[in-house]
């Protein structure tokens, strides 16, 4: 599996390279707000946009595994309060099981 996460790699950064190499010489106007940016490098504005998505998914990412967690931290206090009640119904005398199921008869 890290065979082919490098390969991914490799081929994401000779992409990167080739289109900073085609694109090296445009220059395009950047509006942001109420500012607006002249003659900025295209590369420039894409490698930027690029760290914007990466960051914006770095968050995502780690709201939903935040979540994940908190989830999982639930259903292991459930499951051990479970075990709970089961290990407390296992050790009951039989006696006692019995005049529940009397109990739940009548009812």
């Amino acid at each position: 599996m890290w065979a082919v996460r490098m390969l991914l790699v490799i081929v994401l950064v000779v992409v990167i390279v080739w289109f900073s190499v085609h694109n090296s010489e445009e220059r395009v106007t950047v509006a942001l707000y109420n500012t607006t940016y002249e003659d900025i490098p295209l590369i420039v504005v894409s490698y930027w946009t690029f760290v914007a998505g990466m960051l914006i998914t770095l968050v995502l990412g780690l709201s939903y595994f935040w979540k994940l967690s908190l989830d999982l931290r639930d259903a292991r206090r459930e499951s051990k309060r479970l075990l709970t009640e089961l290990a407390a119904l296992r050790n009951r005398p039989i006696e006692a099981i019995d005049n529940l199921d009397d109990a739940e008869g009548t009812t």
